[in-house]
C-alpha cells in the first residue's frame, strides 16, 4: 500500500510538474508566434497602405487630372510610373461619367481582366478598397480606387488592382519555427497565401478545403494556445484579422516541434513516472477503445445531425450487447425515421411553391388583361378616353418641360346618325372600325388616337405645331374620303371632319380639347368634309379667365376646408362641359344643330 501510495505520490507531482511546465513552454512559443504574426501582418498592412498612398500622389498629378487619353496614358505608362506596379497589376483612368479613358498597359500585351464598377463608392479623400477577387489565374487582386480632383464632384476615378503576388514574395516561404508556415484569407475564408502556392493557382480554395471545416476568418480568435489539425498534422495557432482590408493571417508551428521542448524539459521525469505512466496509459486505452472512442463518435454525430445534416450516414455497427451498441442502434434507427420525414416535408414544400407559382402567374394574366380591357375601346380596339387621358396629361407635363407644342385632333364622322338609321348598327360598327383602321394606320409612331365617344375620336399629336397638324388631319380626311364600306349590295361612303387646336398651357388639358371641338363645329355649320384650325387668336379673354377659375376650384377641392364660411366653394365659378358619349351631335344642311 506504501509503495502504491508513494508511485501515485510521485506520479502525480510529476504528472503536474509536466503539465505546468507544458502549459508555460506552450504559453511561451504561443506569445512568440503571436508577436511574429503581429509584425508580419503591420508589414503586410503597411505595403496595401503604401499601395494606397501611391495611387492617391497619382490621383493628385497634373497629368492624370488633364483626363487626356494621351497625356494620361503617357504618363501612366512612363517608366517612373510602371516601376510603381507589379506584372498583372493594372492602373486604369475613368471619366465622371464611368467611361474608360486610358490604361497603363502595353500596346499587344494587355490581357482581359475584372472590371471595376463600385464608381458610388469612389470618395477624393481616401482610396476606396474592394473585396478580394481573383482573375482567371486564381492570383488575388484587391480593387483601390479614388476619385480624380478634390472637388464635391470628381472629374473622374484613378482604379488600380492590388496583386497578392506582393505578399507571396515576401512571405510564401515564411517560416515558423523549423516547419511552420502561414496561411491568409480574405473575409470569404478563400486562401489568399499558402505554403504550396499551385494549389492556389490551380482553383479557388477555401478554407473547408484545407480542413477548416467551421472556421470563419472574420469571427476566428485565438486568445490562448491552441492546436488545430491541417492535413492530419496538429499544429500550435495563432492568428490576426484586418478589417480594413478583410484579411486573416493563421501562424502554424507543429506541435512536434513545440512537443520535443516540452519533452526536452520532462525527460528527467520519465523513469520517474515510467511504472505509473505505463499503467495509466493501459488502463486509459482500454477505456478508450471500449468506451471513450465510441461514445465521442455518438456525440459528434449527433451535433453534426443537431447542426442540419440530417442525410450523413449512419453509424457504424459496434458490439449489440454492450449499452453503446443498443443506444448506436437505437440512434440509426431514429435518424432513419427523421430522414423519411424531412424527404416527406420537402416534396410538399416543392409542391406548393408550385401551386404558388401558378396561382401568382394566373393572377397576373388576369390582372394585366383586366387593366388592357378597361383601356381599350372593345369595338374598335383603339384605347379609350380614359387611356388617353392620361397620355394627354403626361404630353402636357413635358410641354410644360421643354416648351415645345403639340397638337389635337377632333374628329367626327358625318351623318353617322343617318347610316345607322338607314343601314343599322351592325353597318354603323363597320364604319367606326373603317375609320378608326385608317387612323390608326397613317398616324406616325409617336402619336395618339383613341375613341372618345359615339362617332368622335381625339387624336394627339405631340412636338407639331398647326401647320403640321393640319398635314396630318388632311391625310385623315383624304383617306376616309377614299374609303368605301360594303354592305349588303350597297356601297357606302364616308367623310369626317376634323378640327384642330394647338394645346395652350393658360387654357390646361380639357380646355384646349373644347378648342378642337369649336373647330370642328365650324366645318360642320360649313358644310362637312373638311379640315378647320382654331386659330389661337380666336380665344377670348373670357374663356382664359374661365380656366384660371377651374383652376382655383382644383385647387379649392384639393386643400382641406378648416372654415366653411371662408371657404365657400360658392365663391368660385365653375364652367364644367358635360359630355356624354352616347349623345351625337347633328348638323343639318342648314346649319342648325340637335342632339339624339
Amino acid at each position: 500500500m506504501l509503495i502504491i501510495a508513494i508511485t501515485l505520490i510521485v506520479g502525480v507531482s510529476g504528472a503536474f510538474f509536466v503539465i505546468y511546465q507544458r502549459e508555460s513552454l506552450e504559453q511561451s512559443v504561443f506569445e512568440k508566434n503571436s508577436s511574429d504574426l503581429k509584425q508580419v501582418m503591420n508589414s503586410i498592412t503597411q505595403e496595401l497602405d503604401q499601395f494606397g498612398s501611391q495611387l492617391s500622389l497619382l490621383s493628385k498629378t497634373t497629368s492624370v487630372q488633364q483626363m487626356d487619353s494621351i497625356v494620361s496614358a503617357s504618363f501612366l505608362k512612363s517608366f517612373d510610373v510602371s516601376t510603381l506596379f507589379k506584372i498583372g497589376e493594372y492602373v486604369t483612368l475613368y471619366d465622371r461619367h464611368h467611361q474608360f479613358i486610358c490604361d497603363n498597359s502595353m500596346i499587344g500585351t494587355s490581357s482581359p481582366h475584372q472590371p471595376f464598377t463600385a464608381f458610388n463608392s469612389v470618395t477624393p479623400h481616401r482610396p476606396y478598397t474592394s473585396a478580394w477577387y481573383s482573375e482567371e489565374d486564381f492570383i488575388p487582386n484587391k480593387f483601390f480606387a479614388i476619385a480624380v480632383g478634390d472637388r464635391a464632384h470628381a472629374s473622374g476615378s484613378l482604379v488600380a488592382n492590388f496583386s497578392f503576388k506582393r505578399i507571396w514574395q515576401k512571405y510564401a516561404s515564411h517560416k515558423i519555427g523549423e516547419d511552420g508556415f502561414l496561411i491568409a484569407f480574405d473575409d470569404k475564408n478563400r486562401v489568399l497565401l499558402y505554403p504550396e502556392l499551385s494549389k492556389i493557382l490551380e482553383q479557388e480554395l477555401y478554407a473547408s478545403d484545407l480542413g477548416l471545416k467551421d472556421f470563419s476568418a472574420k469571427t476566428f480568435s485565438i486568445t490562448k494556445p491552441t492546436f488545430i489539425t491541417l492535413n492530419n498534422k496538429q499544429y500550435l495557432a495563432a492568428y490576426s484579422y484586418n478589417p480594413r482590408y478583410q484579411i486573416g493571417i493563421l501562424s502554424l508551428q507543429s506541435r512536434d516541434e513545440v512537443q520535443s521542448l516540452i519533452a526536452a524539459v520532462a525527460y528527467t521525469m520519465v523513469f520517474l513516472l515510467a511504472l505509473t505512466i505505463v499503467a495509466t496509459i493501459l488502463i486509459i486505452l482500454w477505456l478508450f477503445k471500449n468506451f471513450a472512442f465510441p461514445l465521442r463518435n455518438i456525440i459528434e454525430h449527433i451535433n453534426y445531425i443537431a447542426s442540419g445534416n440530417f442525410d450523413s450516414e449512419p453509424l457504424p455497427e459496434i458490439n449489440k450487447e454492450n449499452e453503446l451498441g443498443i443506444l448506436t442502434e437505437s440512434f440509426n434507427q431514429m435518424q432513419s425515421i427523421i430522414q423519411k420525414q424531412i424527404q416527406d416535408l420537402n416534396l410538399h414544400k416543392e409542391h406548393l411553391e408550385l401551386e404558388v407559382l401558378e396561382r401568382t402567374r394566373e393572377l397576373e394574366e388576369a390582372k394585366n388583361q383586366l387593366d388592357l380591357i378597361s383601356r381599350t375601346d372593345e369595338l374598335t380596339k383603339l384605347p379609350n378616353r380614359r387611356d388617353i387621358r392620361e397620355k394627354i396629361q403626361q404630353e402636357a407635363n413635358r410641354a410644360e418641360r421643354t416648351h415645345r407644342d403639340f397638337c389635337f385632333i377632333f374628329i367626327d364622322i358625318d351623318k353617322f346618325k343617318d347610316i345607322n338609321d338607314t343601314y343599322g348598327h351592325y353597318c354603323g360598327d363597320l364604319v367606326l372600325k373603317g375609320v378608326a383602321d385608317i387612323i390608326r394606320k397613317n398616324l406616325r409612331k409617336y402619336d395618339y388616337v383613341a375613341r372618345w365617344g359615339g362617332e368622335e375620336f381625339l387624336t394627339v399629336l405631340p412636338e407639331t405645331d398647326l401647320d403640321g397638324a393640319k398635314i396630318v388631319a388632311e391625310r385623315f380626311r383624304r383617306k376616309v374620303a377614299q374609303m368605301k364600306i360594303e354592305f349588303s349590295d350597297t356601297i357606302i361612303g364616308v367623310t369626317i371632319t376634323l378640327g384642330v387646336a394647338l394645346y395652350d398651357q393658360k387654357l390646361g388639358v380639357d380646355r384646349s380639347i373644347q378648342l378642337s371641338d369649336h373647330a370642328l363645329y365650324k366645318g360642320k355649320m360649313n358644310g362637312r368634309n373638311q379640315v378647320v384650325i382654331w386659330d389661337p387668336k380666336d380665344t377670348s379673354e373670357d374663356e382664359y379667365k374661365m380656366a384660371l377659375l377651374d383652376q382655383k376650384a382644383f385647387l379649392y377641392a384639393s386643400c382641406p376646408i378648416d372654415n366653411e364660411e371662408k371657404n365657400d366653394p360658392s365663391d368660385f365659378e365653375m364652367d364644367q362641359q358635360n359630355e356624354d358619349d352616347d349623345e351625337i351631335e347633328e348638323i343639318d344642311d342648314k346649319g342648325t344643330s340637335s342632339k339624339e
